[in-house]
């Protein structure tokens, strides 16, 4: 059992608010795309590594981006004039003696068949976007070249030229980067509320029944006591949108089907304002109808790492990590893996203990992943920290860190769950 000796335990205050304020964006929003797109190929790299060569080489893609495209709407109709850009920013590792490794294909393969089923009215997939390679094998700082040491790690640290070197791809077991990561449990209801409604308009029963609903839907809630302000941003379809009229009748049904959801989430426990669509313009004719269903299509851009935080929210009021934790490597990636390990600290002490907390690890480059520079667990102040919760504590958080390995083979296996 890894000997965790530097773990922190104190209350917190931070679940009793008042005020509160959760966004969530939507599967076919352009950041919320670059993470999951970012995480799935990874995923898929990771798996293939495995397949064939029994290890995850070095890889990240943790910087894709997306560039917006150009798009004409009309109603009943509308086209792609210019498709948008899918950067696959990083590096991989590219091939192991003499045999290729596709990332490329790889990397093709988890776009095109991702993007099917979120712009699920578009026909020809590929239309849409186009991808940009940008991917490179430059090792990083820390190269001090020496031609008489040709088995230098970092001199080939995105290849490996013989067998021999695929035993580096695992970091030995250090830590890429010194970095922190945050997790909690629970979720409030506002922040259940708003994965709930951006899940229920973009879910596929809905969309069967709405054909007009896009996936590019953003959801804000502000709480002040038990009353929820709640603006929702959801593009319309335009082949099924034949007037200005159509599409005010279309935003009522969804503030109906969003108001029925709400009131049956919070037992109408909560006094609250649904707002839609808040910047159509009707005499201008602004309003958020669109080809595809999202604005990657009319100039919107995305980057990994600024959409949903770990647990599928950008909570305001809690304290959450800043690491974009996907696309990293999941063997030794800390912004990544540390954020697993946090999440599964959190949850089993709510499960173990029934305590609201926060989870923060802080990590040291170059350390041994199995101890963490820095743990410090925070508690809900109403309760107590005796020598039995401290003892719980402490066997969860060894636990886990004894158990890194497992930890990173199901992040592969799951691509984190995020939504």
């Amino acid at each position: 059992m890894t000997l965790i000796s530097n773990l922190q335990i104190s209350n917190t205050e931070n679940f009793d608010i008042n005020y509160e304020v959760v966004e969530r964006k939507g599967l076919g929003h352009p950041d919320t795309l670059c993470d999951i797109l970012a995480e799935k190929i990874s995923a898929s790299y990771s798996r293939y590594c495995l397949e064939n060569f029994g290890c995850v080489l070095r890889h990240m893609v943790d910087k894709l981006t997306i560039l917006g495209g150009v798009s004409e709407v009309r109603f009943g109709s509308g086209e792609i004039i210019k498709p948008f850009r899918i950067l696959l920013n990083g590096r991989f590792t590219s091939k192991v003696e003499n045999q290729i490794i596709p990332y490329l294909d790889i990397a093709n393969h988890v776009i095109a068949s991702y993007l099917k089923t979120i712009f699920i009215q578009t026909k020809n997939i590929h239309t849409i976007y186009e991808i940009i390679d940008n991917t490179h094998t430059s090792p990083g700082p820390g190269v001090v070249f020496n031609e008489n040491k040709s088995n230098n790690e970092r001199q080939h640290f995105f290849d490996a030229p013989t067998i021999d070197f695929l035993q580096n791809h695992g970091n030995a077991n250090r830590a890429n980067d010194t970095s922190t990561v945050v997790a909690y449990t629970t979720n409030s209801i506002v922040e259940r509320l708003a994965i709930k409604i951006e899940q229920y308009l973009n879910s596929q029963e809905l969309k069967n029944l709405y054909q007009y609903i896009g996936s590019d839907i953003k959801v804000m809630i502000c709480r002040n006591y038990n009353n929820l302000k709640i603006t929702a941003c959801v593009p319309l379809i335009s082949q099924y949108v034949k007037s200005k009229n159509d599409y005010k009748d279309k935003l009522e049904v969804i503030k109906k089907l969003i108001t029925d959801l709400v009131t049956e989430e919070t037992e109408s426990k909560y006094d609250f304002e649904i707002y839609l669509n808040t910047r159509d313009n009707f005499e201008n004719d602004d309003l958020y109808l669109t080809v595809t269903g999202s604005a990657t299509e009319s100039g919107d851009e995305g980057v990994v790492g600024r959409g949903n935080r770990y647990n599928g929210i950008i909570p305001f009021n809690r304290h959450v990590t800043l690491e974009a934790c996907c696309g990293k490597n999941p063997i030794y990636h800390v912004g990544k893996i540390y954020m697993a390990v946090a999440k599964k600290i959190s949850e089993q002490l709510f499960s173990d203990l029934l305590i609201s907390n926060v989870v923060y690890i802080s990590s040291q480059m170059g350390a041994s992943l199995n101890k963490p520079n820095y743990i410090l667990i925070e508690l809900d102040k109403n309760h107590s920290i005796d020598a039995n919760t401290r003892t719980r504590i402490t066997e969860i958080c060894e636990n886990n860190f004894a158990h890194i390995s497992q930890i990173s083979l199901e992040i592969i296996n799951e691509t984190l769950k995020l939504y």
